[in-house]
């Protein structure tokens, strides 16, 4: 079975939205009226992180060096990539924030020969961040990580999807298997819709039920 595992970083991979971070850091609170506009559905969350990461007037190492003490990986991730990497799957983080961020994180712990980053290039400037967003495979999808999850699918491959925030929902919610950070928005979200996705706290959890239901999906074909 071909299969993709895709997974968000804020609040996903990392146990706190680094972009949240450093916009309360060094944009005030103002950006939070445009995540508000993106809950009541008045903005999509390409715009809203268009405009929140405009606000973003600071350079890359004062980024970084606010959030060097503040970020820590959700447990077990290192289990994934050994996961992934015994079964062949492709692990791609698959994020609205910011990429050197991702980067730079995932390079202290070594694994960014591990995954493919799929996310906007963000280019710090005088003006504020701006946001080059990866080119769509289908100009219909609702957002660049939903288009994602279609592409693969269209591929003939089974997708994995792990979020906790409202922007991960048009993604995860078409996965063949959608996982939710326990106790989040997202999770949420697929309470309230009826649909199913499993929660997670860490990602051992994560690696044993994928586990479990590949050998179903297995023994299906």
């Amino acid at each position: 079975m071909e299969c993709v595992v895709l997974t968000d970083f804020d609040g996903t991979m990392v146990t706190i939205d680094t972009a949240e971070y450093v916009l309360d850091k060094f944009a005030g609170k103002d950006w939070r009226i445009i995540d508000e506009q993106l809950e009541r559905g008045e903005v999509t969350f390409e715009e809203s992180l268009v405009r929140e990461f405009a606000m973003l007037k600071v350079s890359e190492k004062e980024m970084l060096d606010a959030l060097e003490a503040a970020t820590r990986f959700r447990p077990n991730f290192e289990k994934m990539i050994g996961y992934c990497r015994i079964h062949r799957f492709p692990l791609v983080v698959v994020s609205g924030g910011l990429d050197f961020s991702i980067r730079h994180f995932l390079g202290q712990k070594g694994w960014l020969d591990s995954v493919e980053i799929f996310a906007p290039k963000a280019e710090c400037t005088g003006n504020g961040v701006i946001l080059s967003f990866p080119k769509r495979f289908n100009q219909t999808s609702t957002d660049f990580k939903q288009d994602l999850v279609r592409y693969h699918r269209k591929q003939g491959k089974k997708v994995v999807y792990i979020g906790n925030g409202l922007g991960d929902y048009p993604a995860a919610s078409i996965a063949d298997l959608p996982f939710a950070v326990k106790g989040s928005q997202l999770a949420q979200m697929f309470r309230a819709s009826g649909v199913a996705c499993k929660e997670i706290t860490d990602f051992q959890q994560a690696v044993e039920l994928i586990t479990d239901w590949v050998l179903l999906e297995e023994k299906k074909a």
